[in-house]
């Protein structure tokens, strides 16, 4: 399988683009026009066929002159077409205005809503149809949407119809995904160029329905262009599993977890190692956890721990651990899940990831042990991938939940590199960093994947990529990133999104390893959007 590579791109490198073909190659704004609205017109004859009545709400802007044009086209088709334009058509810029003045003079019923009191006729051209194309705002979104367009996109949500959106959901910020006050509910959605932020990120993701992208004319260079540093996650298959192989072949693994009160943790990281494919999966945990554990999972190989008297890993422990990882020639280690904020575990934990020499995951508490000292993980000459919600995040970045959401791409970037690690922020579409300033979008994953413990499974799975044979660990980390969504998805088919626990995700990581193995191609085009 050929890696599929789909840049995703920011309003302001949209804007690029588009001058970009302007000036460098001398294309007209108007053919891009052109191939948009005919982009729209091929998914509305799709999935609405040519009999249908289908309603185009326009804005004044360039979104708008996009439907303009897919109006025109569907009419030319034999489609019925009733458009509505919303606000001042003298504000139309080029080419937009253009298009408009030709819709004019092809007699297709063009309507008005320039006041409150025109909404009237936008509910019985939607009582009318049977489907509908908004355009009303694209990149020109600024803050919150308000007024005229408000009521008009309150309609047109009130009233239910199937819409095609104009590169973006009408009221969703092209670069965070947010809903700037309120926003267009759209089945499908067609992005022109490269995929936006805003079509990628939830709750943005949502509102697009099902995702097409066209190309338009833009040359290829512009859209494969190295100044664009955000990419879809398509992992690529697998490294051959040798006949001959051992369990030291795929791998080696270390999960330092696990306390008096945290069991799940340790034994849902060393567990997945196994589920995901790895070879040899060791966990040094508490000693008084560890009957508990081992009861519920014997493949692992228990290391006890001294401990403190809160039921933690104790300090005296270190030496042990560093000595253990070299003797036993460990691949990577992760550190952190379940261990507990109590002060002397969370000394041992970054002391662990300062003295380390290999590659190491760090999750959960060992996230809030690194965030108080930072500059060990800038000075690590091996790799370090660390798997923060957002909240843990937060506490590792000292910025704000507000303002990560407000930039998730930019303030994921900025860590990456300030820490020279690879970090998985994990939520609703997972953002996966490289320190060379690189983002992955993960699409795979559901709402049931909501509960404790998913996080450490995830922790097992990376580690499990890494142990056989992704050996480069910003790979390893988005490869488990995709299976253990992947897994999570197949559990939900199965079972339903709502009863989904990690139990359930471990069940189907192997079968989520052997699709992407045996069948890549129908995997990879599953979460990817459609090329029109």
């Amino acid at each position: 399988m050929a890696v599929k590579i789909v840049k995703v791109c920011s309003s302001e490198e949209a804007r690029r683009i588009d001058f970009e073909a302007s000036e460098k190659y001398g294309i007209d704004p108007i053919l891009l026009m052109e191939d948009a609205g005919n982009a729209i017109f091929t998914v509305a004859t799709k999935e609405f066929g040519l009999n249908s009545r289908v309603a185009v709400v326009a804005g004044v802007g360039n979104n708008g002159g996009d439907a303009l044009v897919a109006a025109r086209k569907l009419s030319s088709a034999g489609v019925s077409v009733r458009v509505v334009v919303v606000g001042d058509t003298e504000k139309y810029p080029e080419p937009a205005r253009r298009n408009y003045e030709i819709l004019l003079k092809t007699g297709v019923p063009v309507h008005h809503v320039k006041t409150r009191e025109d909404l009237q006729v936008l509910e019985s051209v939607l009582d009318w149809c049977d489907a509908a194309v908004v355009g009303l705002i694209g990149l020109g979104l600024k803050g919150e949407v308000k007024g005229l367009y408000r009521e008009v996109i309150d309609v047109i949500n009130k009233k239910g119809k199937p819409v095609v959106s104009v590169d973006l959901p009408s009221g969703i910020d092209a670069d965070n995904g947010k809903v700037r006050g309120v926003a267009v509910k759209s089945r499908y959605t067609v992005s022109f160029g490269l995929p936006k932020l805003g079509n990628l990120l939830y709750p943005g993701f949502h509102y697009c329905g099902k995702l097409y992208v066209s190309h338009l004319s833009y040359p290829p260079a512009l859209l494969n262009s190295e100044e664009i540093k955000v990419e879809l996650n398509s992992p690529t298959p697998p490294p051959e599993r040798v006949k001959w192989g051992h369990k030291g072949t795929f791998g080696k693994f270390l999960a330092i977890a696990g306390s008096r009160y945290y069991y799940g943790a340790p034994y849902y990281v060393a567990y997945a190692f196994l589920k995901a494919g790895g070879g040899y999966s060791r966990l040094a945990a508490p000693a008084s956890t560890i009957p508990f554990i081992a009861a519920r999972c014997s493949q692992v190989v228990y290391i006890p721990l001294e401990e403190t008297t809160d039921g933690t890993i104790a300090y005296r422990n270190l030496e042990l651990l560093l000595n253990l990882v070299k003797d036993y020639g460990i691949d990577i280690v992760a550190v952190g899940p379940g261990t507990s904020l109590n002060e002397e575990t969370q000394q041992l934990v970054t002391d662990l990831v300062d003295e380390l020499e290999m590659p190491i995951i760090i999750d959960g508490d060992g996230i809030t042990a690194v965030a108080k000292r930072p500059e060990i993980l800038k000075t690590r000459k091996a790799p370090t991938i660390i798997t923060p919600h957002l909240v843990e995040f937060s506490r590792l970045t000292g910025s704000s939940t507000d303002d990560i959401q407000e930039d998730p791409v930019g303030s994921l970037r900025r860590a990456c590199e300030y820490f020279n690690s690879f970090i998985v922020l994990k939520g609703a579409h997972t953002l996966v960093g490289y320190p060379d300033g690189t983002v992955y979008v993960n699409l795979t994953g559901n709402p049931g994947m909501a509960k404790a413990g998913t996080g450490d499974v995830l922790t097992g799975t990376i580690a499990a990529m890494y142990g056989i044979g992704y050996r480069d660990a910003g790979l390893a980390a988005r490869v488990g990133v995709f299976v253990h969504g992947l897994a999570g998805d197949l559990a939900a088919e199965s079972i339903g999104e709502d009863g989904v626990t990690p139990d359930d995700i471990l069940a189907y990581l192997p079968v989520a390893v052997r699709l992407l193995r045996e069948k890549p191609d129908s995997v990879v085009e599953k979460y990817f959007p459609d090329v029109v």
